[in-house]
């Protein structure tokens, strides 16, 4: 899988990728006021993982994550 890394931080809606739990989890970035990490939404998986609560929204640290495609990549105008 390639990834996109030229400008660093994920924005509102890119694809991320991050491992949890040694597990490959995607997710889309919505709209928060972290300033340290992103906030992901898992509904994007086909089958979602096993996780401690029932929320689609997980925080992701800005180390921990790949972009896989940029908002403006996958948009149609």
């Amino acid at each position: 899988m390639s990834t996109t890394e030229e400008n660093g931080q994920a924005q509102i809606g890119d694809i991320v990728t991050f491992t949890r739990k040694k597990e490959q989890w995607t997710g889309k970035v919505v709209p928060s006021g972290c300033t340290n990490s992103v906030i992901v939404d898992l509904r994007v998986m086909e089958k979602l993982p096993e996780r401690e609560n029932s929320s689609y929204l997980t925080c992701v640290n800005h180390k921990n994550y790949h972009i896989v495609s940029r908002a403006a990549e996958t948009s149609v105008e």
